[in-house]
């Protein structure tokens, strides 16, 4: 204790003062140094870090990376990227071979630093003192990762130290080997080649996994300088570069001497091999495109560069008979002028709705081009009346032999449609309406059933209803927009379907460059019965056999419609007769196609001369659909047990006719099915029905003596009376007959259906594709065939203007 505090003692009374004497000159000095060498990097390093980016760990993981699209079986179609072209690939999928040459090359201590490789910056720093320059780098692997992930490629100070922070963060975040599984993905090689993956097809056009020793060292020496070291362009620059890096392996003991020199001996790559950016099938590969990005979600850049792997319904061999066909002239009118008559068609699978194959023009170039399959607003004549009147018809409780008047009629303000070649039948059933594509019959019962039950049926089967009012003359396909090839494809597909809409896709799978996948879940919903589906396949299969749809038969059933719209009235088609749109939308039990013919631009020297939806449209339908099932077996369409043929609703009973009884216009002039002052022949139509008849036909139970059209130019005008004779031989009963001849002769030879007191209603009296009435109809309660039976004033209800086509 004693001695304890003499040392004490001394301490504070002889040493302090003593040391206190020593340090306290040199005080001031030592911090003035301070200040001068340590404060200021400090500052510096403070002030450049201020400003540091954030560290994101989503960043390192959301490369731009190459897409690929694949086919209904799995097959590569093509390969997106945009820029850069990178795929990336697990660290197990990198041969050892090249990891060893990419650390031995670029950062041989990887494993044994934090980020920043303080051994390698001195060393580095006195090697550039030495050689008077800055040949030397000390950027690990991480912090290359940094530069290429998060920063920007600039040589600035504030860079390198943000590159140096950043390596400290990940090295934190993440192991040795995700760090060099992102390097390897992440690094340029050259050639538009991003990550091993990429750069193994482009310079040797395999897999990285199939790479030997001689490839990987020489991608492992490429990333410092990736153009100089090109083997396309300094060949000799390669070799060194490689022998260089094969030597360093050699060195740590690698690989042997022997390895080394086999490897050095092989030749270098003579080309590369580069993805164009034309693709194939472009039509379809668009729509792909189009349906990630309007559908799904997705961005261009995701799409893109972001590795997805987009699994597609896309039937190879029907996609590439679509292209042939578009691109065979036999399929065309000839031009007349320097602008091609354009097609577009789409075909779709009603079961799945998954899209098979698609055409978006004659010389469609791709990359992202106009697509008419899908991006064509175009109106669609009389191909849009079974989806706005007979299908709801049909669901209303109508019957396919159910009777309608066909006679010129005013449905207010002056509306009264003509029929295609200006003949009226007096009365007609709706199987006949359908087949031969009569207007008058048609706007009737689309007034009749309620215009509005046609627009809602046509949104609910994907129809572009926005913007369209219930006016009569949708009746006849007078939308404002108008429709594509696809849209109508996917809304008959819904009748061929037994009445379900599967919304139609191309996309089936989505998984992106993690694995995770996103599922696709399209609408589908019951638009119709049943047997209202049926009753408008069987109505369509007439129109095929033998109405104005022959030219699409088959050896098996097929089911379809006609449309043709005229040249609108305006003063730049004055005294010119012809057509701007020709439709053929039609299917057999296993697929639904829709065709479109028309010139992109239409005007006075470019539109459709004597060209009709059962002529080229129909043919097109016939070929590819022919093409696409010949391998598979003839099956007729499923006909619900409900169903009997020869049921029908008019008075007391009605035919049970399912051919066209003759009223003197051939087949063949029946197949133009536009809305022109004169039938018109269309020399490429078939005027024989097919004999290969999956339907029981029968004589019509009314005959049609007074129907016989008007002869050229005559000016008379037709009358809507009784039939002259009613054929009984079919068991029609003299009370029907009686009530039947009254029903006809209480219609006025032109009755108005103004408005329920007998006047017209307050609308325009101009062209419906130009101009719309002031006061859309109002909508009637859907009848039942019934009110046929006992209430002639039907005839009166209100009505609006419209009709341009077939």
């Amino acid at each position: 204790m004693k001695e304890k505090k003499e040392a004490e003692s001394f301490w504070n009374e002889v040493l302090q003062p003593k040391l206190k004497g020593y340090v306290r000159p040199f005080l001031i000095p030592l911090l003035v140094l301070f200040l001068f060498l340590f404060l200021p990097p400090l500052l510096v390093l403070a002030y450049y870090l201020q400003d540091r980016p954030a560290f994101d760990a989503d960043s390192l993981l959301s490369m731009q990376a190459t897409s690929f699209i694949y086919d209904k079986d799995g097959e590569l179609i093509t390969a997106l990227h945009g820029e850069q072209n990178r795929i990336p690939v697990s660290i197990e999928e990198v041969p050892e071979n090249l990891q060893k040459a990419i650390l031995v090359a670029e950062d041989l201590r990887f494993h044994n630093h934090q980020g920043i490789d303080l051994r390698a910056i001195l060393r580095a720093f006195f090697t550039n003192v030495q050689d008077g320059g800055f040949s030397q780098g000390a950027s690990t692997i991480t912090q290359q990762l940094a530069k290429n992930a998060i920063l920007s490629p600039e040589k600035t100070i504030q860079r390198k130290i943000h590159e140096a922070f950043l390596a400290y963060q990940i090295e934190r975040r993440y192991t040795k080997d995700e760090i060099l599984e992102m390097y390897l993905n992440w690094i340029y090689f050259g050639h538009g080649a991003y990550g091993v993956q990429a750069a193994a097809q482009t310079y040797f056009n395999k897999d990285i996994r199939d790479i030997n020793l001689a490839e990987a060292a020489l991608l492992a020496g490429m990333p410092r300088r990736p153009s100089f070291y090109s083997p396309i362009h300094n060949a000799e620059a390669a070799s060194d570069r490689r022998s260089t890096v094969l030597h360093l392996m050699i060195q740590n003991g690698l690989i042997t001497q022997e390895e080394a020199r086999m490897a050095a001996s092989e030749p270098l790559p003579q080309q590369v091999h580069i993805n164009s950016l034309q693709y194939p099938f472009p039509a379809y590969v668009d729509y792909v495109i189009e349906e990630l990005t309007s559908r799904h979600g997705y961005t261009d850049s995701q799409v893109f560069r972001g590795g997805l792997h987009i699994y597609t319904a896309m039937d190879r061999r029907l996609q590439q008979k679509i292209e042939e066909v578009l691109s065979s002239e036999a399929f065309f009118p000839p031009n007349s002028s320097d602008q091609l008559v354009q097609a577009a068609m789409a075909v779709i699978e009603q079961e799945s709705g998954l899209i098979r194959g698609l055409g978006g023009g004659r010389n469609y170039d791709g990359v992202r081009s106009f697509n008419r399959a899908s991006q064509l607003k175009r109106q669609p004549g009389s191909a849009a009346k079974p989806i706005f009147v007979f299908a709801p018809a049909m669901e209303a409780g109508f019957h396919p032999n159910d009777i309608l008047p066909d006679s010129p009629i005013n449905f207010g303000g002056g509306y009264v449609p003509r029929n295609y070649d200006n003949t009226y039948r007096g009365h007609v059933t709706i199987r006949q309406a359908v087949a031969q594509s009569i207007n008058v019959p048609a706007v009737y019962l689309f007034r009749h059933i309620g215009p509005t039950v046609g627009v809602d049926f046509a949104r609910k089967t994907g129809l572009p209803m926005e913007g369209e009012e219930p006016y009569l003359s949708l009746a006849l396909g007078g939308m404002t927009r108008g429709v594509s090839p696809l849209q109508m494809a996917g809304s008959y597909a819904s009748m061929a379907n037994g009445g379900i809409y599967n919304e139609p896709h191309a996309v089936t799978r989505i998984v992106d460059f993690q694995g995770r996948e996103k599922p696709i879940v399209p609408d589908i919903n019951r638009v119709l019965s049943e047997v209202a589906a049926y009753q408008m396949t069987d109505m369509l299969v007439t129109a095929v056999q033998s109405g104005t749809g022959t030219r699409a038969q088959m050896n098996r059933p097929v089911a379809g419609k006609t449309g043709t719209v005229e040249l609108p009235p305006i003063a730049e088609f004055r005294n010119l007769r012809g057509n701007k749109d020709a439709w053929f939308v039609g299917y057999t039990p296993e697929l639904t196609c829709a065709v479109w013919m028309g010139y992109d631009r239409t005007d006075r020297h470019n539109y459709l001369r004597q060209i009709y939806g059962g002529s080229y449209p129909a043919a097109m339908f016939r070929e590819v659909l022919n093409s696409a099932l010949q391998d598979r077996p003839v099956q007729a369409f499923a006909r619900p047990a409900e169903v009997l043929h020869a049921a029908g609703d008019f008075i007391g009973r009605s035919a049970s006719a399912s051919t066209i009884p003759s009223d003197g216009a051939s087949t063949a002039s029946a197949e133009n099915d536009s809305n022109s002052s004169t039938a018109s022949t269309d020399s490429t139509a078939s005027s024989s029905s097919s004999s290969d008849s999956y339907y029981p036909s029968s004589t019509s139970r009314y005959s049609n003596s007074s129907s016989t059209p008007p002869a050229n130019g005559s000016t008379s005008s037709p009358t809507n009376k009784a039939p002259s004779s009613i054929d009984n031989s079919t068991s029609l009963s003299n009370e029907e007959a009686k009530k039947l001849a009254e029903l006809w002769n209480n219609v006025p030879a032109v009755p108005d259906l103004g408005n329920d007191s007998g006047s017209p209603t307050k609308s325009s009296t101009s062209p419906p594709s130009t101009s719309k009435p002031t006061e859309p109809a109002p909508t009637t309660k859907a009848p039942t065939p019934s009110d046929f039976l006992n209430n002639t004033s039907n005839v009166e209800k209100k009505g609006t203007e419209g009709g341009l086509e077939d």
